[in-house]
């Protein structure tokens, strides 16, 4: 009977380690999502990024041009439900596991737009003394990372309030019209 018990309790031990090793879970500090138009001239060129951090507190950093202005920055709040939903995303993507593989250097396609995010992960131990450790998504995917990564970036650019994207777009397009040609 004890060996029976001891049995038991050593499979559902080995289960459960075997479970929780098969399950990748990113327990997150903070999420960047970085952009940028690509090698256009300076009234169509722009790149922004946004911050997600894990209590919610939220920026959009915009910038119009080369660096000729100065960056146009919003803050926001992200709401509970969204960051749970940002979480499960996260752990949907090839980037829990840090299996995302890049196209080679030579498949790189020259100019047009780029993004990548990048996702920090603090240690929860106090008394280890490491830095974050970071996970990035490569700028350029192979073709079977592409579409899970592309559904997290859009997911984060959506978690941006709509009234800031209408008030950044106000002003790409006043930046474009009075640029000095």
């Amino acid at each position: 009977m004890k060996n029976l018990l001891f049995v038991l309790i050593m499979l559902s031990f080995f289960v459960s380690c075997s479970k929780s090793q098969e399950e990748s879970s990113v327990n997150w500090a903070s999420v960047q999502y970085f952009y940028s138009r690509g090698s256009l001239p300076p009234p169509y060129h722009y790149n922004f990024s946004i911050t997600v951090n894990n209590d919610g507190t939220s920026a959009l950093n915009y910038n119009l041009g080369y660096g000729e202005n100065p960056p146009l920055n919003y803050t926001f709040t992200v709401k509970p439900e969204d960051l749970k939903l940002l979480s499960n995303k996260i752990n949907a993507s090839p980037l829990a596991s840090e299996k995302t593989e890049s196209l080679s250097e030579k498949d790189n396609p020259v100019g047009g737009p780029t993004d990548y995010i990048r996702i920090i992960i603090t240690n929860s131990n106090p008394d280890l003394d490491q830095p974050p450790k970071v996970i990035q998504s490569p700028v350029f995917p192979k073709e079977e990372f592409k579409k899970d990564l592309n559904d997290l970036y859009e997911f984060v650019k959506k978690l941006v309030p709509s009234d800031v994207w209408l008030d950044v777009n106000g002003k790409q397009t006043e930046y474009e019209t009075n640029f000095k040609k």
